[in-house]
């Protein structure tokens, strides 16, 4: 199709109605509609261009059932990047009307901020990864749960594990008054109930990466389950859209935050901006180094700065080497060594981490 006669569309997907705006190659509006959010609605209008197009959606609750529909009916679908749209292109007078004429204006003169277009594979594993992290989240409220009554009756325990088997028969055999006896019963219930499910979640994590070439090079690191794995390929997508590992800690959001005015020059506190789940499990397999003994990874070095800094800090600076090795790894298709490799046959891995 010759440029001129492309159409370009901006959609303004919002949960009851989606507006478009149909733009040519200069500009002109083409077409102005908004149609019900809903999948016969919004095919019959894009079929009603009769040619296919580029369009941009945000990526907001629904987008992944319309933009995988949108691509297939042959279009060029694209993510905006709502923050950084935002930036370019805010304004005093917002409707949805403005929203989809400017996404399509910043599609048809290639100034859209995009967001990653992930594969369908790769949104079904962080839907998996995400599932189960819900899942531990609700059971961790439960247990909070617990918590709460034994405070309101000032109980105290010397359990390690609360929850373990000792700390359940300790639970289940108190002497409480209702309605307290019964809310602890049904508590203990959802713990012992969500703990299946979440077993089971795993299941379903290890059936997908088992046999996965990426998942066994991040396996490879100390302190990283088949769950940790599955999240970061999964966060990550393609690991080639980070030119080097700082970019990659900077999606993560483990960077600190810079402050730069004339020739001072001051580092804040991480900026967590980007994937706050890539972030998430970088810092929970950081804690974990310490742990590793059997193959070492970084506790040595978590455990120095631990020691002069707290544990926070020292977290968050081991996920940024961590997130290193992560990308060094699956950039070079290699399992993790615990030395650096000879100079003469691979970039060092020392090197890597030494940023």
């Amino acid at each position: 199709m010759h440029i001129n006669n492309k159409l370009f569309v901006g959609m303004d997907l919002h949960k009851k109605t989606s507006t478009f705006c149909v733009k040519d190659y200069q500009g002109t509006i083409v077409k102005q509609e908004k149609v019900l959010t809903d999948r016969n609605q919004i095919r019959d209008f894009m079929r009603s261009l009769g040619q296919s197009v580029s369009i941009v959606l945000e990526p907001v609750s629904q987008w992944y059932t319309y933009a995988d529909m949108l691509e297939d009916l042959g279009n060029d679908v694209h993510l905006a990047h709502p923050q950084k749209v935002k930036a370019i292109a805010s304004a005093r007078i917002k409707t949805d009307k403005i929203d989809a004429a400017v996404l399509a204006d910043l599609l048809r003169s290639d100034l859209l901020p995009e967001a990653y277009f992930a594969r369908k594979e790769v949104r079904s594993w962080k839907e998996l990864a995400r599932f189960r992290a819900s899942l531990i989240n609700l059971r961790t409220q439960v247990k909070n749960k617990i918590h709460a009554i034994l405070h309101k009756h000032a109980l105290q325990h010397n359990f390690s594990d609360l929850f373990g088997v000792s700390g359940t028969k300790w639970l289940q055999n108190l002497t409480l008054e209702e309605p307290f006896k019964t809310s602890l019963a049904q508590y203990l219930s959802l713990v012992d109930f969500l703990t299946k499910q979440i077993d089971e979640a795993e299941q379903a994590v290890e059936k997908q990466v088992v046999n996965h070439p990426q998942a066994k090079l991040l396996t490879s690191i100390p302190g990283i389950s088949y769950v940790s794995a599955l999240t970061i390929i999964a966060e990550i997508g393609d690991i080639h859209r980070f030119p080097t590992s700082k970019q990659l800690m900077g999606y993560s959001g483990l960077v600190p935050s810079t402050y730069s005015s004339g020739d001072i020059t001051r580092h804040g506190r991480i900026t967590k901006t980007g994937s706050k789940w890539l972030r998430y499990i970088m810092v929970e397999v950081a804690h974990k180094q310490q742990r590793c003994k059997k193959r070492p990874g970084f506790g040595s070095y978590y455990l120095k700065l631990k020691a002069r800094k707290g544990s926070a800090t020292a977290a968050v600076a081991t996920a940024r080497k961590l997130l290193a090795v992560v990308w060094r790894l699956l950039i070079d298709n290699r399992e993790f060594q615990s030395t650096a490799p000879d100079v003469r046959k691979s970039e060092p891995l020392a090197q890597n981490l030494s940023s």
